[in-house]
């Protein structure tokens, strides 16, 4: 049995006992699909997602690859409630940020403006899942999320529709580990940086997990 494969399946045994709350309510709905990288939309080989849904939250893992080994990673729930809000029909970026000729708009600030009207039409929260670092190139975390969870939270009001959401499960860099600040580092959105939406830290892989409902 490869390596990859038992961390994956110590993983889903984790989410096994973090989710039996959840499973005493409702039966789950099980996702599995790929993980691509932002840079050029290209699937991450060997690397994959899980999402489990029930009726009062969510709970994920991902297994992927290609990364930066001792570097900082955290990974983020972009969930939209309202998937049929989303600009032409696809939930993406340009739900997020606003973008001008196909280029982010800087907000005075050194990062990125919100766009808020869509944020607010598609019911968008952005919020923490987990971190850690890259072992041998490799991030494995698992993660779960109930409704209305506030910690953690970007932007947005927290998870309204586990069934009819559309779930982006983020990865993102914050580069090498720096002592003082490794704790930001794995549980904030600019751990590290400043700005916050500047390099070392930038999104750098996905996965996308259709509604079911």
């Amino acid at each position: 049995m490869g390596k990859k494969l038992i961390i994956v399946i110590a993983l889903l045994n984790i989410l096994v006992v973090v989710g039996i709350s959840f499973a005493q309510i409702s039966e789950p709905t099980l996702q599995t699909t790929q993980v691509y990288r932002f840079a050029d939309l290209t699937e991450v080989e060997e690397s994959f997602a899980t999402l489990n849904r029930f009726e009062n939250g969510l709970t994920a893992a991902i297994s992927t690859d290609d990364l930066v080994e001792g570097d900082v990673y955290t990974l983020w729930w972009v969930n939209f409630d309202e998937p049929q809000n989303c600009t032409d029909g696809a939930c993406s970026e340009d739900d997020i940020f606003l973008f001008d000729n196909g280029e982010l708009v800087p907000d005075g600030t050194g990062n990125f403006a919100l766009n808020m009207e869509q944020i607010e039409a598609a019911d968008i929260t952005i919020q923490h899942a987990a971190g850690g670092y890259a072992v041998d190139n490799s991030f494995n975390t698992s993660a779960s999320l109930g409704l209305g969870d506030a910690p953690g939270i970007v932007v947005g009001n927290g998870l309204d529709n586990p069934f009819e959401s559309e779930i982006h499960l983020v990865v993102r860099t914050h580069g090498e580990a720096q002592v003082e600040a490794f704790a930001d580092q794995i549980s904030t959105f600019g751990g590290g940086c400043d700005p916050i939406m500047q390099p070392p830290c930038v999104d750098v892989q996905f996965a996308v997990f259709a509604p079911v409902q």
